[in-house]
């Protein structure tokens, strides 16, 4: 017999009133997330055993409660439930729960087994599907207006989200235009599924929708957070600068999370005072906030500035993690701090129990290729725990190249060649370099491979110039 929970246990209000649970106390534990699925076999037991499994909500709340432990074991028991007792909220739980195929497993069965779905059930499977088949996402919206909720606000949102992860933007802003009525979250989706696809300027252009339409609505923290991310990656200064007035005009700047996005957006738009000066203002500072600082710092050409904060940033207490290492061991490779470099990379299993990545060894071969110590570099990438990517060899062939280092070259290149599917430009490096020491047969070579297509041809730059910045009225 399981009793009661404790009184002092917090529960919710309704809970009290509820006639259902004053004549059967021994379902209160089902309202309180249960800290393992021996603890909640007393309360199931005594549901089962009862017969009040049979009934609709205490089988919605048993369902939910096991699907939270072991959902093998909840689709057991739902395959033991009898009909009459499920509900939409109990498929609703498992569908949330459960990967793509399984959910839609549970979606054919909830129809099979007469229980209609509700405004939530389409949403949730329409999440568990996020960025898979395109032709299937166009299939789960076909039967949201087969079922009528279409133009329900919560599925549409799920609709704008699912075509943004199938890379169907266009899909997304064609569900945004036929919401009747947008609330903070479908604005919010819509500014942050153009960031996420890369379409900046259109992420900007939202929201100013939002805040100059008829149905003109308030922005909250996500909102904030993904324009400044719009924001960054157009590099503007202009538009940052108009994004911190009106962060400021509504008083979202006291917000951490706030701050610690201007931060990243001035950085990555050419206002580094403007970020340290938000920096230094902070009363509140998280691991996010000395992260982005130094990351600023060191894009900018900072390094040593930079190291010193990380140094600050561990005599204040906050540890560092795998990001925080990262944007420090690139600092140190840009401002040619070769020691301090080494030093940070040594501690990090020692001192910190951050193992590292190819990111951090990326960033420790090109510290080592920049300072001239190439066999260094090229031994670092040997002991490696993982294959080297394009990244980290073509860093060292870079730097053979610019020292003239031909034997070393030639290994490099022969890993590129036996580990990367993609050579970008790593044999025209080699033949600069055969070129230099005057092998203009090799060079020939190499040459004409590219020329007959035996070797692709790197494709070209690009670079964006922002001929106009629109004027932001705030």
């Amino acid at each position: 017999m399981a009793p009661p929970p404790p009184a002092s246990l917090p529960l919710p209000a309704w809970a009290a009133a509820n006639a259902l649970f004053r004549r059967h106390p021994r379902l209160l534990p089902l309202l309180l997330p249960s800290a393992s699925f021996r603890a909640l076999l007393p309360v199931l037991s005594h549901c089962l055993v009862s017969g009040l499994a049979g009934n609709p909500f205490v089988a919605s709340r048993l369902l939910l409660a096991s699907s939270r432990l072991s959902l093998p074991f909840s689709l057991l028991l739902l395959s033991h439930l009898p009909a009459s007792s499920l509900s939409p909220f109990s498929f609703n739980s498992l569908i949330r729960a459960s990967p793509p195929g399984l959910a839609l497993r549970l979606f054919d069965q909830m129809r099979r087994r007469g229980v209609p779905a509700d405004t939530y059930t389409l949403p949730f499977l329409i999440h568990a599907y996020s960025g898979g088949d395109r032709s299937f996402s166009q299939s789960l919206h076909g039967q949201g207006i087969r079922l009528g909720y279409s133009t329900h606000l919560f599925t549409q949102t799920a609709l704008m989200n699912m075509y943004f992860a199938c890379g169907l933007a266009a899909h997304a802003r064609r569900v945004f235009d036929e919401m009747q009525a947008r609330d903070v979250v479908a604005w919010t989706g819509m500014v942050s599924g153009y960031v996420d696809s890369g379409m900046h300027p259109q992420a900007v252009e939202v929201f100013q929708e939002m805040r100059g339409g008829e149905e003109a609505v308030g922005s909250n923290v996500a909102t904030v957070v993904s324009v400044a991310s719009a924001c960054a990656g157009l590099g503007s200064l202009e538009y940052a600068k108009w994004l911190h007035g009106y962060v400021e005009k509504v008083g979202l700047e006291d917000k951490v999370i706030v701050t610690n996005a201007l931060m990243d957006m001035y950085g990555k738009c050419g206002g580094l005072e403007s970020a340290r000066a938000l920096f230094n203002l902070m009363h509140e500072k998280d691991l996010h906030s000395w992260t982005t600082i130094i990351s600023g710092l060191a894009s900018h050409g900072h390094g040593k500035e930079a190291v010193a904060l990380f140094f600050s940033m561990r005599e204040v207490g906050v540890l560092p993690d795998s990001t925080t290492f990262v944007v420090v061991l690139s600092a140190c490779s840009h401002a040619g701090l070769v020691d301090e470099g080494i030093c940070i990379f040594s501690s990090m299993e020692s001192d910190y129990k951050v193992s590292p990545d190819i990111k951090h060894y990326g960033c420790m071969v090109d510290l080592l290729s920049r300072a001239g110590l190439l066999s260094r570099a090229y031994l670092l990438i040997d002991s490696m725990p993982f294959e080297p990517n394009l990244e980290i060899l073509g860093a060292l062939l870079s730097a053979c190249s610019v020292n003239n280092e031909l034997e070393i070259g030639e290994l490099v290149l022969k890993k590129i060649e036996s580990v990367c599917s993609y050579k970008g430009g790593a044999s025209v490096l080699l033949s600069n370099i055969y070129a230099n020491q005057n092998l203009w047969h090799e060079v020939d070579s190499i040459r004409r491979k590219i020329r007959n297509g035996a070797i692709p041809r790197k494709p070209p730059g690009q670079s964006l110039v922002a001929a106009e910045v629109p004027f932001m009225s705030l």
